[in-house]
Protein backbone atom coordinates (compact mmCIF):
# COMPACT_ATOMS: atom_id res chain seq x y z
CA UNK A 1 0.00 0.00 0.00
CA UNK A 2 1.05 3.42 -1.10
CA UNK A 3 1.38 5.72 2.03
CA UNK A 4 0.30 9.66 1.98
CA UNK A 5 2.46 12.49 2.55
CA UNK A 6 0.28 13.01 5.47
CA UNK A 7 0.75 9.05 6.71
CA UNK A 8 4.44 9.63 6.01
CA UNK A 9 4.44 12.95 8.18
CA UNK A 10 2.68 11.27 11.01
CA UNK A 11 5.61 8.23 10.87
CA UNK A 12 8.29 10.99 11.02
CA UNK A 13 7.32 13.24 13.63
CA UNK A 14 6.30 9.85 15.73
CA UNK A 15 10.39 8.69 14.88
CA UNK A 16 11.86 10.49 17.29
CA UNK A 17 8.97 10.18 20.40
CA UNK A 18 8.92 6.76 20.27
CA UNK A 19 11.48 5.70 22.79
CA UNK A 20 10.32 8.42 25.28
CA UNK A 21 7.75 7.40 28.21
CA UNK A 22 3.86 9.08 28.19
CA UNK A 23 3.80 11.83 30.19
CA UNK A 24 0.20 10.90 30.96
CA UNK A 25 1.50 7.85 32.26
CA UNK A 26 4.26 8.50 34.25
CA UNK A 27 6.10 5.78 32.84
CA UNK A 28 7.29 3.64 29.45
CA UNK A 29 4.50 1.44 28.36
CA UNK A 30 3.06 -0.67 25.44
CA UNK A 31 -0.11 -2.26 26.60
CA UNK A 32 -1.99 -4.67 25.19
CA UNK A 33 -5.47 -3.03 23.37
CA UNK A 34 -8.80 -4.95 22.90
CA UNK A 35 -11.77 -3.54 20.98
CA UNK A 36 -14.87 -5.20 21.50
CA UNK A 37 -17.32 -3.27 19.34
CA UNK A 38 -21.37 -4.58 19.30
CA UNK A 39 -23.32 -3.88 16.33
CA UNK A 40 -26.80 -1.73 16.56
CA UNK A 41 -27.17 -2.54 20.50
CA UNK A 42 -30.04 -0.18 21.99
CA UNK A 43 -28.38 2.77 24.36
CA UNK A 44 -30.57 1.41 27.47
CA UNK A 45 -29.92 -2.06 26.62
CA UNK A 46 -27.53 -2.70 29.23
CA UNK A 47 -27.21 -2.78 32.92
CA UNK A 48 -24.95 -0.02 33.10
CA UNK A 49 -26.88 1.99 31.09
CA UNK A 50 -29.79 1.46 33.52
CA UNK A 51 -31.78 -1.50 31.82
CA UNK A 52 -33.46 -3.33 34.30
CA UNK A 53 -34.57 -6.42 31.97
CA UNK A 54 -31.55 -7.13 30.21
CA UNK A 55 -29.42 -8.72 32.09
CA UNK A 56 -25.40 -7.43 31.32
CA UNK A 57 -23.70 -8.69 34.99
CA UNK A 58 -20.11 -9.09 32.74
CA UNK A 59 -20.46 -5.64 30.81
CA UNK A 60 -22.05 -4.51 34.35
CA UNK A 61 -18.37 -5.50 35.93
CA UNK A 62 -16.64 -4.29 33.02
CA UNK A 63 -18.04 -0.50 33.63
CA UNK A 64 -17.85 -0.83 37.14
CA UNK A 65 -13.60 -1.53 36.88
CA UNK A 66 -13.35 1.43 34.13
CA UNK A 67 -14.79 4.58 32.96
CA UNK A 68 -18.06 4.56 31.67
CA UNK A 69 -18.40 7.59 28.82
CA UNK A 70 -21.71 9.48 28.99
CA UNK A 71 -21.40 11.42 25.95
CA UNK A 72 -19.67 9.05 23.58
CA UNK A 73 -20.43 9.18 19.78
CA UNK A 74 -19.87 7.12 16.79
CA UNK A 75 -19.00 8.87 13.85
CA UNK A 76 -21.93 8.18 11.90
CA UNK A 77 -25.32 6.53 12.40
CA UNK A 78 -25.25 3.31 10.33
CA UNK A 79 -22.31 0.34 9.80
CA UNK A 80 -20.44 1.13 7.10
CA UNK A 81 -19.44 4.56 7.59
CA UNK A 82 -19.40 4.25 11.40
CA UNK A 83 -16.71 2.10 11.09
CA UNK A 84 -14.88 3.69 8.43
CA UNK A 85 -14.64 6.49 10.77
CA UNK A 86 -13.24 4.74 13.85
CA UNK A 87 -10.78 2.74 11.73
CA UNK A 88 -9.42 5.86 10.29
CA UNK A 89 -9.40 7.88 12.95
CA UNK A 90 -10.97 10.54 10.79
CA UNK A 91 -14.02 11.76 9.72
CA UNK A 92 -14.69 9.45 6.83
CA UNK A 93 -16.60 12.41 5.05
CA UNK A 94 -12.99 13.73 4.41
CA UNK A 95 -12.99 10.73 1.94
CA UNK A 96 -16.53 10.70 0.61
CA UNK A 97 -17.88 7.91 2.58
CA UNK A 98 -21.15 9.27 3.71
CA UNK A 99 -22.83 6.40 3.14
CA UNK A 100 -23.12 2.25 3.69
CA UNK A 101 -20.70 1.15 0.28
CA UNK A 102 -22.50 -0.14 -2.12
CA UNK A 103 -20.78 -2.85 -3.75
CA UNK A 104 -17.55 -2.38 -4.85
CA UNK A 105 -17.23 0.07 -2.50
CA UNK A 106 -14.59 -0.11 0.12
CA UNK A 107 -12.63 2.00 2.57
CA UNK A 108 -10.40 4.17 -0.08
CA UNK A 109 -6.79 2.29 -0.04
CA UNK A 110 -4.98 5.76 0.22
CA UNK A 111 -6.48 5.90 4.08
CA UNK A 112 -4.61 4.57 6.95
CA UNK A 113 -6.07 2.11 9.54
CA UNK A 114 -5.28 2.04 12.96
CA UNK A 115 -4.59 -1.86 12.74
CA UNK A 116 -1.52 -0.19 9.56
CA UNK A 117 -0.53 2.04 12.86
CA UNK A 118 -0.18 -0.26 15.45
CA UNK A 119 1.62 -3.01 12.92
CA UNK A 120 4.30 -0.22 11.72
CA UNK A 121 4.56 0.04 15.91
CA UNK A 122 4.66 -3.68 16.47
CA UNK A 123 2.09 -4.66 17.72
CA UNK A 124 0.72 -7.75 16.03
CA UNK A 125 -2.89 -6.73 15.21
CA UNK A 126 -6.24 -8.90 14.59
CA UNK A 127 -9.83 -8.16 13.28
CA UNK A 128 -12.30 -10.99 14.16
CA UNK A 129 -16.01 -10.73 13.27
CA UNK A 130 -17.81 -8.38 10.96
CA UNK A 131 -15.44 -6.32 8.27
CA UNK A 132 -18.10 -4.49 6.48
CA UNK A 133 -15.30 -2.55 4.78
CA UNK A 134 -14.46 -3.85 1.20
CA UNK A 135 -14.76 -6.64 -0.30
CA UNK A 136 -12.46 -6.96 -3.46
CA UNK A 137 -8.69 -8.42 -3.01
CA UNK A 138 -6.85 -5.21 -2.04
CA UNK A 139 -9.21 -4.41 0.77
CA UNK A 140 -9.20 -7.46 2.61
CA UNK A 141 -8.28 -6.93 6.26
CA UNK A 142 -4.87 -8.58 5.21
CA UNK A 143 -4.19 -5.88 3.27
CA UNK A 144 -5.35 -2.96 5.25
CA UNK A 145 -3.15 -3.06 8.79
CA UNK A 146 -4.34 -6.86 10.18
CA UNK A 147 -2.01 -10.08 10.53
CA UNK A 148 -4.89 -12.51 11.47
CA UNK A 149 -8.61 -12.07 10.08
CA UNK A 150 -10.85 -14.71 11.29
CA UNK A 151 -14.88 -13.38 10.35
CA UNK A 152 -17.12 -11.99 7.11
CA UNK A 153 -16.84 -9.30 5.03
CA UNK A 154 -20.04 -8.21 4.20
CA UNK A 155 -22.14 -5.73 7.07
CA UNK A 156 -24.28 -8.94 8.07
CA UNK A 157 -24.87 -12.55 7.87
CA UNK A 158 -26.91 -16.02 10.09
CA UNK A 159 -25.34 -16.33 13.55
CA UNK A 160 -25.41 -19.92 12.77
CA UNK A 161 -23.89 -21.99 10.01
CA UNK A 162 -24.99 -21.92 6.46
CA UNK A 163 -27.63 -24.80 5.88
CA UNK A 164 -28.31 -25.38 9.48
CA UNK A 165 -30.83 -22.92 10.63
CA UNK A 166 -30.64 -20.29 7.49
CA UNK A 167 -31.13 -22.03 4.50
CA UNK A 168 -30.18 -18.96 2.02
CA UNK A 169 -27.98 -20.95 -0.60
CA UNK A 170 -27.83 -17.47 -2.51
CA UNK A 171 -26.22 -16.12 0.63
CA UNK A 172 -24.48 -19.19 1.17
CA UNK A 173 -22.98 -19.40 -1.64
CA UNK A 174 -21.76 -15.39 -1.53
CA UNK A 175 -17.83 -15.18 -0.52
CA UNK A 176 -18.98 -12.02 1.43
CA UNK A 177 -21.01 -13.74 3.54
CA UNK A 178 -19.27 -16.88 4.27
CA UNK A 179 -16.76 -17.44 7.08
CA UNK A 180 -12.82 -16.63 6.38
CA UNK A 181 -9.73 -17.07 8.00
CA UNK A 182 -7.22 -14.62 6.57
CA UNK A 183 -8.43 -15.15 2.66
CA UNK A 184 -9.21 -19.34 3.07
CA UNK A 185 -12.61 -19.29 2.85
CA UNK A 186 -14.27 -21.73 5.02
CA UNK A 187 -16.57 -24.95 4.74
CA UNK A 188 -19.52 -24.38 7.11
CA UNK A 189 -21.15 -27.83 6.51
CA UNK A 190 -18.85 -29.59 8.59
CA UNK A 191 -18.93 -26.86 11.28
CA UNK A 192 -21.34 -25.87 14.51
CA UNK A 193 -20.91 -22.61 15.64
CA UNK A 194 -23.20 -19.53 16.87
CA UNK A 195 -21.16 -16.57 15.84
CA UNK A 196 -21.15 -14.92 19.15
CA UNK A 197 -19.21 -17.66 20.64
CA UNK A 198 -17.17 -18.86 17.55
CA UNK A 199 -15.76 -14.80 17.65
CA UNK A 200 -15.17 -14.73 21.50
CA UNK A 201 -12.84 -18.41 21.53
CA UNK A 202 -11.21 -17.31 18.23
CA UNK A 203 -10.37 -13.64 19.77
CA UNK A 204 -9.19 -15.62 22.88
CA UNK A 205 -7.06 -18.37 20.64
CA UNK A 206 -5.40 -14.51 18.98
CA UNK A 207 -4.65 -13.14 22.22
CA UNK A 208 -2.81 -16.35 23.59
CA UNK A 209 -0.67 -17.55 20.58
CA UNK A 210 0.70 -13.58 20.60
CA UNK A 211 0.99 -13.47 24.22
CA UNK A 212 3.32 -16.47 23.42
CA UNK A 213 5.07 -15.08 21.21
CA UNK A 214 5.85 -12.45 23.38
CA UNK A 215 4.05 -9.87 21.32
CA UNK A 216 1.60 -7.04 22.50
CA UNK A 217 -1.63 -7.40 20.84
CA UNK A 218 -4.04 -4.89 18.99
CA UNK A 219 -7.23 -7.03 18.58
CA UNK A 220 -10.41 -5.84 17.13
CA UNK A 221 -13.46 -7.67 17.97
CA UNK A 222 -16.01 -6.77 15.39
CA UNK A 223 -19.22 -8.44 16.78
CA UNK A 224 -22.39 -8.79 14.20
CA UNK A 225 -24.02 -8.98 17.89
CA UNK A 226 -26.68 -7.52 17.57
CA UNK A 227 -27.70 -6.89 14.29
CA UNK A 228 -30.18 -8.56 12.13
CA UNK A 229 -31.19 -11.67 11.58
CA UNK A 230 -32.44 -11.92 14.92
CA UNK A 231 -31.05 -15.46 16.10
CA UNK A 232 -30.15 -16.33 19.68
CA UNK A 233 -29.56 -19.56 21.65
CA UNK A 234 -32.53 -21.45 23.33
CA UNK A 235 -30.33 -20.96 26.64
CA UNK A 236 -30.02 -17.49 25.70
CA UNK A 237 -33.69 -16.70 25.64
CA UNK A 238 -34.75 -18.52 28.57
CA UNK A 239 -34.41 -16.11 31.21
CA UNK A 240 -36.62 -13.96 29.07
CA UNK A 241 -39.53 -15.92 28.47
CA UNK A 242 -41.88 -12.75 30.15
CA UNK A 243 -41.07 -10.37 27.69
CA UNK A 244 -43.85 -10.01 25.62
CA UNK A 245 -42.52 -8.80 22.26
CA UNK A 246 -40.95 -11.51 20.44
CA UNK A 247 -38.32 -8.67 18.98
CA UNK A 248 -37.06 -7.86 22.40
CA UNK A 249 -36.81 -11.52 23.47
CA UNK A 250 -34.86 -12.35 20.68
CA UNK A 251 -32.67 -8.94 21.18
CA UNK A 252 -32.17 -9.83 25.17
CA UNK A 253 -31.09 -13.11 24.24
CA UNK A 254 -28.54 -12.01 21.63
CA UNK A 255 -27.21 -9.19 24.14
CA UNK A 256 -26.71 -11.93 26.51
CA UNK A 257 -24.56 -13.96 24.51
CA UNK A 258 -22.71 -10.45 23.67
CA UNK A 259 -22.21 -10.11 27.51
CA UNK A 260 -21.28 -13.54 28.16
CA UNK A 261 -18.17 -13.35 25.53
CA UNK A 262 -17.30 -10.23 27.32
CA UNK A 263 -16.93 -12.40 30.84
CA UNK A 264 -15.07 -14.71 29.17
CA UNK A 265 -12.45 -12.64 27.56
CA UNK A 266 -12.22 -11.00 31.19
CA UNK A 267 -11.80 -13.94 32.51
CA UNK A 268 -9.28 -14.89 30.08
CA UNK A 269 -7.21 -11.83 30.68
CA UNK A 270 -7.27 -12.15 34.52
CA UNK A 271 -6.16 -16.22 34.28
CA UNK A 272 -3.47 -14.84 32.16
CA UNK A 273 -1.79 -12.25 33.80
CA UNK A 274 -3.30 -9.79 31.27
CA UNK A 275 -5.73 -8.01 32.78
CA UNK A 276 -3.74 -4.65 34.07
CA UNK A 277 -1.34 -4.40 31.14
CA UNK A 278 -4.68 -4.43 28.84
CA UNK A 279 -6.60 -2.00 27.98
CA UNK A 280 -10.25 -2.77 27.04
CA UNK A 281 -12.54 -0.62 25.47
CA UNK A 282 -16.61 -1.43 24.81
CA UNK A 283 -18.63 0.39 22.30
CA UNK A 284 -21.30 0.12 19.51
CA UNK A 285 -21.19 1.32 16.13
CA UNK A 286 -23.90 3.35 15.78
CA UNK A 287 -27.60 4.12 17.54
CA UNK A 288 -30.15 0.90 18.23
CA UNK A 289 -32.01 -0.16 15.15
CA UNK A 290 -35.63 0.16 15.32
CA UNK A 291 -36.29 -2.35 13.66
CA UNK A 292 -34.43 -4.87 16.41
CA UNK A 293 -36.91 -3.25 18.45
CA UNK A 294 -33.34 -1.69 20.38
CA UNK A 295 -34.48 0.85 23.30
CA UNK A 296 -32.21 4.09 22.91
CA UNK A 297 -34.17 6.07 26.02
CA UNK A 298 -33.93 8.73 26.98
CA UNK A 299 -33.01 9.85 23.47
CA UNK A 300 -34.58 10.42 20.33
CA UNK A 301 -34.40 8.30 17.23
CA UNK A 302 -32.72 5.11 15.74
CA UNK A 303 -29.95 3.80 13.89
CA UNK A 304 -29.30 5.88 10.46
CA UNK A 305 -30.39 9.56 12.05
CA UNK A 306 -28.45 12.37 13.28
CA UNK A 307 -30.76 12.80 16.60
CA UNK A 308 -28.90 11.27 19.26
CA UNK A 309 -30.45 8.00 19.46
CA UNK A 310 -28.50 7.27 15.96
CA UNK A 311 -25.06 8.68 16.68
CA UNK A 312 -24.44 8.11 20.56
CA UNK A 313 -23.93 4.83 21.71
CA UNK A 314 -22.51 3.56 25.34
CA UNK A 315 -18.78 3.32 25.86
CA UNK A 316 -16.36 1.99 28.23
CA UNK A 317 -12.76 2.11 29.20
CA UNK A 318 -11.18 -0.21 31.56
CA UNK A 319 -7.10 -0.82 32.53
CA UNK A 320 -7.31 -1.64 35.94
CA UNK A 321 -3.82 0.11 37.49
CA UNK A 322 -3.69 2.58 35.28
CA UNK A 323 -7.48 3.98 34.71
CA UNK A 324 -9.70 5.52 37.34
CA UNK A 325 -12.61 2.37 38.13
CA UNK A 326 -16.11 3.18 38.44
CA UNK A 327 -15.81 6.94 36.86
CA UNK A 328 -17.70 8.72 34.51
CA UNK A 329 -16.60 10.94 31.87
CA UNK A 330 -18.98 13.66 30.52
CA UNK A 331 -17.24 15.47 27.68
CA UNK A 332 -18.15 14.74 24.26
CA UNK A 333 -15.87 12.11 22.54
CA UNK A 334 -16.02 10.81 19.22
CA UNK A 335 -15.19 7.00 17.87
CA UNK A 336 -12.22 8.52 15.83
CA UNK A 337 -10.25 9.48 18.76
CA UNK A 338 -9.59 5.99 19.91
CA UNK A 339 -7.14 5.52 16.51
CA UNK A 340 -5.27 8.90 18.34
CA UNK A 341 -5.51 6.98 22.19
CA UNK A 342 -4.46 3.88 20.84
CA UNK A 343 -1.55 5.34 18.49
CA UNK A 344 -0.23 7.72 21.98
CA UNK A 345 -0.12 4.27 24.12
CA UNK A 346 1.91 2.30 21.54
CA UNK A 347 4.25 5.37 20.92
CA UNK A 348 4.19 6.98 24.45
CA UNK A 349 3.86 10.40 22.21
CA UNK A 350 3.56 13.64 23.69
CA UNK A 351 -0.20 14.96 24.12
CA UNK A 352 -0.77 17.28 21.10
CA UNK A 353 2.10 15.71 18.96
CA UNK A 354 1.21 16.52 15.19
CA UNK A 355 -1.03 13.00 13.63
CA UNK A 356 -3.34 12.68 10.36
CA UNK A 357 -6.19 11.99 11.99
CA UNK A 358 -8.93 13.66 13.40
CA UNK A 359 -9.12 12.41 16.85
CA UNK A 360 -7.45 13.31 20.20
CA UNK A 361 -5.25 11.05 22.89
CA UNK A 362 -8.09 11.25 25.44
CA UNK A 363 -5.59 8.99 28.08
CA UNK A 364 -4.62 12.96 29.50
CA UNK A 365 -8.28 13.92 30.24
CA UNK A 366 -8.74 10.31 31.69
CA UNK A 367 -6.09 10.85 33.42
CA UNK A 368 -6.58 14.44 35.03
CA UNK A 369 -3.24 15.92 33.22
CA UNK A 370 -5.52 17.85 30.86
CA UNK A 371 -8.79 19.16 31.62
CA UNK A 372 -11.72 21.25 29.40
CA UNK A 373 -13.67 19.18 26.20
CA UNK A 374 -11.52 17.41 23.85
CA UNK A 375 -13.20 19.27 21.11
CA UNK A 376 -14.64 22.44 20.71
CA UNK A 377 -17.10 21.15 17.80
CA UNK A 378 -17.91 17.55 16.88
CA UNK A 379 -19.78 17.06 12.94
CA UNK A 380 -21.90 14.32 11.70
CA UNK A 381 -23.14 14.24 8.20
CA UNK A 382 -25.23 11.31 5.74
CA UNK A 383 -28.11 13.70 4.21
CA UNK A 384 -29.04 15.69 7.07
CA UNK A 385 -26.00 16.92 8.88
CA UNK A 386 -25.69 18.09 12.82
CA UNK A 387 -23.30 19.67 15.07
CA UNK A 388 -22.53 19.98 18.82
CA UNK A 389 -20.42 22.45 20.60
CA UNK A 390 -20.84 22.23 24.34
CA UNK A 391 -24.39 21.27 25.13
CA UNK A 392 -25.52 22.86 21.76
CA UNK A 393 -26.88 20.33 19.19
CA UNK A 394 -27.88 22.35 15.68
CA UNK A 395 -29.46 19.86 13.31
CA UNK A 396 -29.54 20.77 9.28
CA UNK A 397 -32.50 19.50 7.55
CA UNK A 398 -31.59 18.82 3.88
CA UNK A 399 -34.91 17.55 1.95
CA UNK A 400 -35.05 17.55 -1.73
CA UNK A 401 -36.42 20.33 -3.61
CA UNK A 402 -36.99 22.32 -0.44
CA UNK A 403 -34.88 25.04 1.22
CA UNK A 404 -32.33 23.93 3.78
CA UNK A 405 -33.90 24.20 7.48
CA UNK A 406 -32.02 24.57 10.72
CA UNK A 407 -33.12 23.37 14.65
CA UNK A 408 -31.20 24.25 17.60
CA UNK A 409 -31.41 21.88 21.32
CA UNK A 410 -29.83 22.53 24.69
CA UNK A 411 -28.71 19.13 25.70
CA UNK A 412 -28.20 20.02 28.87
CA UNK A 413 -32.24 20.73 29.07
CA UNK A 414 -33.62 19.06 26.67
CA UNK A 415 -31.72 15.46 26.02
CA UNK A 416 -34.48 14.35 24.08
CA UNK A 417 -34.57 16.93 21.66
CA UNK A 418 -37.74 17.98 21.67
CA UNK A 419 -37.74 21.91 22.21
CA UNK A 420 -35.78 23.80 19.06
CA UNK A 421 -34.19 26.74 20.69
CA UNK A 422 -33.39 28.26 17.63
CA UNK A 423 -35.31 31.47 17.68
CA UNK A 424 -34.11 32.03 21.30
CA UNK A 425 -30.59 32.14 20.49
CA UNK A 426 -29.72 32.89 17.60
CA UNK A 427 -26.06 33.86 17.77
CA UNK A 428 -25.58 30.19 19.23
CA UNK A 429 -27.23 28.91 15.73
CA UNK A 430 -25.19 31.07 14.02
CA UNK A 431 -21.66 30.23 15.43
CA UNK A 432 -22.49 26.33 14.89
CA UNK A 433 -23.87 26.87 11.45
CA UNK A 434 -20.68 28.64 10.10
CA UNK A 435 -18.88 25.71 12.18
CA UNK A 436 -20.60 23.32 10.19
CA UNK A 437 -20.41 24.78 7.26
CA UNK A 438 -16.36 24.91 7.62
CA UNK A 439 -16.42 21.67 7.97
CA UNK A 440 -18.81 20.57 5.02
CA UNK A 441 -16.66 22.69 2.61
CA UNK A 442 -13.22 20.50 3.61
CA UNK A 443 -15.09 17.14 2.87
CA UNK A 444 -14.55 15.27 -0.63
CA UNK A 445 -17.56 14.40 -2.82
CA UNK A 446 -19.66 11.72 -2.35
CA UNK A 447 -18.13 7.99 -2.89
Amino acid sequence: MKPTLAWLGLLVSLAWVGAYPSPALGQETRPNILLIYADDAGFRDFGFQGSKKFLTPNLDRLAQEGVVFTDAYMTASVCGPSRAGLVTGRYQQRFGYFMNPKLGQGLPLDQQTFGDALQTQGYRTGVIGKWHLGEASNEHPNERGFDYFYGFLKGHRSYFPWGTINKDQQKASNPGFTMMENRDQLDESSMDFYTTDLFTQKAIDFMDSTHEEGKSFFLFLSHNAVHGPMEALDEDLEPYKGLEKEQRRLLAGMTAALDRSTGELMDWLAASGLRESTLVVFTNDNGGGRYVSANNWPLRGWKGEEWEGGIRVPMVMSWPGTLPEGKTYSEPVMSFDLFATFLGLAEGAPAGSSHAVDGIDLMPYLLGSKTGPPHDMLFWQRNHAAARSGAWKLHQRNKPDQPTTYELYDLNKDLGEKNNVIDQHPAVADRLKQGLADWQSKNAPRM
